[in-house]
């Protein structure tokens, strides 16, 4: 039985890690396409060691930080045939080692703005609305998890 068990854990790993795989380049939302954008465009392409983010066909990705898209769903314009909204599948990690999948929408505000959402963060802000709510003693711990991910990135030049 154990070894059936291993057996299972094994092979879906293997599946998993398989379909973890680069994005197919047709799968790519337009916007993303040889575009870089930048929750500060002072830092475009500069990896310093402050809370700024870069966002582009690959992921998400900061000073020890990264989330690496392996999959999108997308909305087109029927009338332009652009996309207008896609939803990235991710796994994102830090410099402790711990990995997480993520979804992490992705909306084109303009030309030169994507609006980024994170599940896992808006997931945190309702708890910690709830729990600010429920237990008002609590409520500093709002201040140890603030949006990271989720802000509007600008388009690098």
């Amino acid at each position: 039985m154990l070894g059936k068990l291993r057996f299972f854990l094994v092979a879906s790993s293997a599946i998993f890690m398989v379909s973890l795989s680069s994005v197919n380049a047709k799968d790519i939302p337009d916007f993303l396409k040889d575009k870089v954008y930048s929750t500060d465009t002072s830092k475009c392409g500069d990896s310093t060691e402050d809370d700024s983010l870069q966002l582009s066909k690959e992921g998400v990705f900061g000073y020890e930080f990264g989330c690496t898209f392996f999959g999108f769903d997308m909305e087109v314009d029927k009338d332009t045939g652009k996309t207008y909204l896609a939803v990235g599948r991710a796994n994102c990690g830090d410099d402790s080692g711990v990995n997480r999948p993520d979804l992490i929408t992705l909306v084109v505000q303009d030309e030169t703005t994507i609006s980024v959402q994170s599940q896992n963060e808006y997931t945190i802000a309702e708890a910690q609305q709830l729990i600010s709510q429920r237990l008002p003693e609590n409520v500093t711990i709002a201040d140890d998890f603030p949006d990271y991910i989720s802000r509007d990135y600008k388009l690098c030049k």
